[in-house]
């Protein structure tokens, strides 16, 4: 048992599950209070349900189902591995939360993406009349975790 949960694997699966409850809640809560209406709580965030087909910021939206489908199913399923893979052959707590966040998004919008058909985003950041396309607590699980990779990388770990 401990060969299994060594290293930063332990720490992956507990992020990895916070991650993905915390996605699961926030899409059902936005189902709930955000279907026919939205809010603004602060000036540059809105708040509203829309649907997603594709995959971030609406890519591959428009291919057919039988391209789509497999694609947008196919590539969370490899990113759970090679993350979980990442964090338990690396040994690093910061790199196993990364990995942890990485993959709790991964599964988030996976399971919207098979139970629903398409994935819920509620968030809408702007800049006045400007905005940054629509995402979830996966999505900015996923985009945080990569930028922190990315700033550990350019800083020399």
């Amino acid at each position: 048992m401990e060969e299994i949960l060594g290293g930063g694997t332990l720490i992956y699966l507990l992020v990895l599950t916070a991650v993905v409850t915390l996605d699961l809640v926030t899409k059902e809560l936005a189902e709930i209070f955000l279907s026919s209406r939205s809010y603004d709580p602060l000036p540059f965030l809105k708040l509203y349900l829309v649907y997603n087909r594709g995959a971030a910021f609406g890519l591959f939206a428009d291919l057919p189902d039988w391209l789509r489908l497999p694609l947008l199913i196919f590539t969370p399923v490899v990113a759970f591995l090679i993350t979980y893979l990442y964090s338990s052959r690396e040994g690093s707590s910061s790199i196993a939360v990364s990995m942890g966040m990485i993959g709790g998004g991964a599964m988030g919008n996976l399971y919207d993406r098979v139970f629903i058909g398409k994935v819920r985003d509620f968030i809408h950041l702007h800049a006045g009349d400007l905005y940054w396309p629509a995402f979830n607590i996966a999505d900015a699980s996923i985009t945080l975790a990569v930028l922190y990779i990315l700033l550990r990388y350019f800083r020399g770990r």
